[in-house]
């Protein structure tokens, strides 16, 4: 039994440093984490994990948060970390080299109304720039959606039938109605540690309905800690927190989440096992 953690920023964790998280994640089962950048500094650590660990996977791309302003250089180093380039590297930044077998995704990127911080035509200029960077380099969309279900559900309605689309919902926080809405273009739903919390009842339906097959598990490190960690610094390893609770709605024992969680993301963003063994 193993489990995958779909997103987590090792590069904001303030006890643990990111080796820590990861060989403290593997002692918890954890055999695969997808490191999710949220700004161009944090694409950066993404791409600088994923080439140290083994066990670490990135995702580029820019947050709503970080959205103001966003444009065609933003699009130029965001084009080049997907290639692999860093400064050590020795990837020229300008050129179209191919995607770099541990860049997995693209984002996390969409809208957040909640706190507004960066000005909504910019977070759609970003969010619909990087839909267009994921499918040119044909890897998956994480999307960020927080207050924003009719607009994203509106962007993504736009390029559900566009060859190469596909993406997830991270940190699912909409009703079932907004679940099915997502299954039917072919999204995938994420759980975060909330789905543990006391409140979590319209998370808890979305749970039960969505098709297990449909699912991936994340710790949003070092955010959203579950329950039974509450008031201490996420990290992956807690990852099993969240399979445990899916395991108890969906009446099915851990070993079974995992197995099928971990299929999941294994075949979402081409995770291939044999090119990572320890």
């Amino acid at each position: 039994m193993y489990f995958i953690d779909t997103h987590a920023h090792l590069d904001m964790l303030k006890k643990l440093t990111p080796a820590g998280a990861v060989t403290a994640s593997k002692e918890e089962g954890v055999r695969y984490i997808i490191n999710v950048g949220s700004s161009i500094d944090g694409s950066k650590k993404s791409l600088e994990y994923a080439q140290k660990f083994p066990e670490v996977f990135a995702s580029i791309g820019i947050h709503p948060h970080y959205a103001e302003g966003f444009g065609n250089k933003e699009i130029k180093i965001l084009k080049s970390l997907i290639s692999g380039y860093n400064e050590e590297s020795g990837i020229d930044p300008g050129t179209d080299a191919k995607r770099h077998k541990k860049v997995l995704a693209v984002g996390e990127t969409g809208f957040d109304f909640y706190r507004n911080i960066s000005p909504r035509p910019d977070q759609e200029r970003a969010f619909r720039a990087q839909i267009e960077l994921a499918i040119e380099y044909d890897i998956p969309i994480i999307v960020h959606d927080r207050d924003a279900h009719v607009e994203i559900m509106r962007i993504l309605k736009d390029y559900s039938a566009r060859k190469g689309f596909k993406g997830v919902i991270h940190c699912f926080s909409g009703d079932t109605a907004f679940a099915m809405q997502c299954l039917e273009l072919g999204l995938y739903i994420s759980y975060t540690g909330i789905i543990t919390f006391p409140n979590a009842t319209d998370t808890l339906e979305v749970v039960k309905k969505v098709p297990l097959e449909k699912v991936f598990i994340e710790t949003d490190t070092p955010f959203l800690a579950p329950q039974a960690k509450r008031g201490k610094e996420n990290f992956p390893g807690y990852v099993r927190y969240i399979a445990q609770k899916v395991a108890e709605i969906k009446n099915l024992s851990i070993e079974e989440v995992a197995e099928i969680t971990s299929k999941n993301a294994q075949d979402f963003f081409g995770i291939n096992i044999n090119d990572h063994q320890d």
